[in-house]
C-alpha cells in the first residue's frame, strides 16, 4: 500500500524541515556550522525477489552531516575575540572534559584564564617567566601582575659619523662630572640613551665621540649621569704584538674603511702597539749643496695629515732655504697639529767636524770658513791636532755669536745656543783650512749644513700616543723615517665595556656592553640609525594582542611585550564525524579520529585573526528556497496518502 511510502516522506521531509529550521534558526549564531539532511530509497527485498517488479516502501533519512565550510570573518573591537582563518579548532577544557569550536568569543575571567561564555578554558602551549614557548599544554593565562625591571646589560648603537669634521682644538677632559662637563668644543658629536639599573631606575648614558688623528678614526668617551665612566686604560702587550678581543686601550677607538664601514674586531688585523718612546729623527747633513730641497706638499705627512713648511713663519738667519730649516719644519708640525696630533720640538743644533788629521797654522781670510754666514777671519796656530783645534774653538768664539765651540781630543763640535741650524762653508783653498784636516764624508765638500735634532711626541690632543709619519724622497732625505710609528695604530674596532658600574641607591653593581655594529663613516651630518637597550623599568600590563600565530602578547607600559603562551588548534581526519554537544562545540569520536594538535600558521593549520568573529556559514537565502521545496515535498507525501485513502474508500464501497 502506498501508505507507509507516503508516511515515510512525511516524516522525512519533517525532519528536512526541522534541519533547515535550526539552519534558519543559527544564522547568527558565532562559529555555527550548518546542517545537511540526507535521504535514502528503501526497497523490501528478498532472496526471491524479482529486480523488474520492486515497486519500493518509501524514503529513509540516511543522515544528517554538517558543513565546516569556512564562514565569513567580521571585525570586532576585542582583542580576545579570535577567528580562525583555515583548518582547526579552538580547543576547550572545564572539568576535564575537552571539547572543540569555531566559536572564538573569549574574555577573562577573575583568576586571569581565558574562557568563553560557558566558562570554558583557552587550551594553548605554556610560556616561560622570560616568554619562551614549551611544548607543555594547559590553560592559557594572562597574568596582570607588574613586569618585573630588567638592568641593561648590552646596549647598540648605530650612528653615521660625518667624515669630513676634523679633530677638535681643545682636548677632551676625562673624568668629567655632572657639576664640570666637557667642553662642547672638546668633541664632535654626541648622543645619549636611556639605561636601567637592577631597581628598574633611569639613568642617562652619554657617548661623545671625538674625531681621531689616525686616518678614519674616532675616540669613544662614556659618561653614565654626567660622569665619566671610560674603561681605564688596557695593558699594552709588548711592542709590535697586537691587542686581543676586549681589551683595547681606551678611550675606546671605531676604526672605519676607506669606504666608510665599520671595521668591526678581527684577529686578523688586529691593533698594533708600537711602544711608548717618542720618535726622533736626526736631518743628514747635505752635500755639494748651495740651498736645500724644498718641502712639498706630500712630502712629509704625519697620521695621514701632509705637512708644508710654508704654513709657518720661516728661519731667516740659520739657512740659505728656510722652508726645510729644522725650524722651519717643526713650526709647520705645531702649526697644524690640531689636525694630527704631533707636537715638534726641535733641538740644540750640533754640527760636528770630527777629529783633525793634523795641526798646522793657518791663517783664515774671508771667504776661507764661514759659519752662520759669518766669516772666520785670522790665525789658527798649534803644533797638534789638538791644540790647532783649540786655537779654531778662539777663533770661532771671537767671530760667532750664538754658536758655541768645543774641542774634545782634537773633534770640534759647534753647537748652535739659540736652536737654529748650523751652516759651515769653505772654499777648500789649499792655503787655508780645508775639511780634509777633518774626519768629515767628503774631502770635496764646499757646504755644510746640519740642519738638527727634531723630535716628534703625541700632543695633549692625541690620547691614543699615535704617530706614524710618511712621505716621498724628500721626506726620507729630511731624516724622517717612512712608515715610522708609535703607539696604538688602530685597524678595527671594540665593544666598549663598562665593568661594575655602581648606579647607587641600592641598586646592584652591573657591567654594561656597548656596540657599534653597523655605524658608518660618510661625508654626512652625524645621524642615529638605531638604538638597543636590553634593559627595561617596571612595566604595567596595558594590551593583550594575539598574533596570527596565536601568540598571546602581554604588551606593558615599559614599551616591552612578553609571550604569555599560544594558542593551541586541533584538526580531524574527519570533521563529520565529530559529535555536536551544543553551544557551538564538538567532541571528538572514535568516526571523527583523535584530534591532532599544532600551532596556527603552520603546514595546514588555519592563522589566528585576533579582534575578529567567524560567522555561521548558514546561507540564508539558500536555506529559505530549501525550506519550500521541502514545505512542497511535505504536501506532495500528505497528497499521496490522500490519494490512498481515496481509492481505499473506493474499494470498501465496492457492492
Amino acid at each position: 500500500m502506498p501508505f507507509s511510502s507516503g508516511l515515510s516522506g512525511l516524516k522525512a521531509s519533517q525532519v528536512d524541515l526541522q534541519v533547515i529550521g535550526n539552519n534558519v534558526a543559527n544564522a547568527s549564531t558565532t562559529g555555527f556550522k550548518s546542517s545537511r539532511a540526507e535521504f535514502g530509497d528503501v526497497y523490501a527485498n528478498t532472496a526471491f525477489s524479482s529486480p523488474n517488479i520492486q515497486a519500493g516502501r518509501g524514503v529513509d533519512v540516511t543522515a544528517i552531516t554538517q558543513q565546516f565550510a569556512q564562514g565569513q570573518l567580521d571585525i570586532t573591537d576585542n582583542a580576545l575575540d579570535l577567528a580562525i582563518n583555515g583548518k582547526g579548532f579552538f580547543v576547550l577544557s572545564k572539568d576535564g572534559a575537552t571539547t572543540y569550536t569555531r566559536a572564538g568569543a573569549f574574555g577573562v575571567d577573575s583568576s586571569g584564564y581565558i574562557v568563553n561564555a560557558s566558562d570554558k578554558r583557552l587550551q594553548g602551549y605554556q610560556a616561560t617567566s622570560t616568554g619562551t614557548i614549551t611544548g607543555v599544554a594547559g590553560d592559557l593565562l594572562v597574568s596582570t601582575s607588574e613586569q618585573t625591571p630588567s638592568a641593561s646589560t648590552t646596549l647598540g648603537l648605530k650612528v653615521n659619523l660625518n667624515a669630513d669634521l676634523t679633530p677638535p682644538t681643545t682636548a677632551f677632559s676625562t673624568g668629567f662630572s655632572a657639576t664640570n662637563p666637557p667642553s662642547a668644543s672638546s668633541y664632535n658629536s654626541s648622543t645619549s640613551m636611556e639605561i636601567f639599573d637592577s631597581l628598574g631606575n633611569s639613568h642617562t648614558l652619554t657617548a661623545y665621540f671625538v674625531k681621531s688623528f689616525g686616518s678614519n678614526t674616532w675616540q669613544t668617551h662614556i659618561g653614565i649621569d654626567g660622569s665619566d665612566v671610560t674603561p681605564t686604560l688596557a695593558t699594552a702587550p709588548s711592542t709590535g704584538t697586537a691587542y686581543t678581543a676586549g681589551t683595547l686601550a681606551a678611550p675606546y677607538t671605531l676604526a672605519f674603511s676607506s669606504s666608510g664601514a665599520y671595521q668591526a674586531y678581527s684577529a686578523t688585523a688586529m691593533p698594533i702597539h708600537y711602544g711608548s718612546t717618542a720618535i726622533t729623527s736626526t736631518a743628514m747633513s747635505l752635500a755639494n749643496s748651495g740651498s736645500l730641497t724644498t718641502l712639498d706638499l706630500g712630502d712629509l705627512t704625519l697620521n695621514g695629515t701632509k705637512i708644508r713648511a710654508g704654513l709657518a713663519s720661516d728661519d731667516t738667519s740659520s739657512t740659505t732655504d728656510n722652508a726645510a730649516s729644522a725650524i722651519a719644519i717643526t713650526a709647520a708640525i705645531n702649526a697644524s697639529s690640531a689636525l694630527h696630533g704631533v707636537t715638534a720640538t726641535v733641538g740644540a743644533t750640533t754640527f760636528s767636524f770630527g777629529a783633525a788629521t793634523n795641526g798646522t797654522g793657518v791663517t783664515l781670510a774671508a771667504g776661507d770658513l764661514t759659519i752662520n754666514g759669518v766669516d772666520i777671519t785670522g790665525a789658527v796656530t798649534g803644533t797638534t791636532a789638538t791644540t790647532w783645534a783649540d786655537g779654531l774653538v778662539t777663533l770661532i768664539g771671537t767671530n760667532v755669536t750664538g754658536v758655541t765651540a768645543t774641542n774634545v781630543g782634537g773633534v770640534l763640535t759647534l753647537t748652535a745656543t739659540d736652536g737654529r741650524n748650523i751652516r759651515v762653508q769653505t772654499d777648500a783653498s789649499a792655503e787655508t783650512l780645508s775639511f780634509a784636516n777633518f774626519a768629515m764624508s767628503t774631502a770635496a765638500a764646499l757646504d755644510k749644513v746640519q740642519r738638527g735634532l727634531v723630535s716628534l711626541a703625541p700632543s695633549s690632543l692625541n690620547e691614543e700616543g699615535t704617530i706614524v709619519v710618511g712621505g716621498g724622497s724628500n721626506a726620507t732625505a729630511l731624516g724622517f723615517t717612512d712608515a715610522t710609528k708609535r703607539g696604538i695604530v688602530y685597524t678595527n674596532s671594540d665593544a666598549v665595556t663598562v665593568s661594575s658600574w655602581n648606579p647607587g641607591g641600592g641598586a646592584a653593581a652591573q657591567t654594561l656592553t656597548l656596540g657599534f655594529t653597523g655605524s658608518t663613516q660618510y661625508g654626512a651630518d652625524f645621524a642615529i640609525s638605531s638604538l638597543s637597550n636590553n634593559g627595561y623599568t617596571t612595566g604595567r600590563l596595558t594590551s593583550i594582542d594575539i598574533d596570527k600565530s596565536g601568540l598571546v602578547k602581554a604588551k606593558y607600559s615599559n614599551g616591552q611585550s612578553l609571550n604569555l603562551g599560544q594558542v593551541e588548534i586541533a584538526k580531524f581526519q574527519n570533521e563529520q564525524g565529530l559529535k555536536a554537544e551544543g553551544q557551538t562545540e564538538w567532541s571528538a569520536t572514535g568516526t571523527s579520529g583523535d584530534a591532532l594538535i599544532g600551532t596556527p600558521n603552520t603546514s595546514d593549520y588555519g592563522l589566528i585573526q585576533s579582534g575578529s568573529l567567524e560567522n555561521s556559514n548558514v546561507a540564508l537565502t539558500d536555506e529559505l528556497v530549501a525550506l519550500i521545496v521541502a514545505q512542497r515535498n511535505f504536501q506532495a507525501n500528505a497528497q499521496t496518502i490522500r490519494t490512498a485513502d481515496a481509492i481505499t474508500q473506493t474499494i470498501i464501497n465496492i457492492r
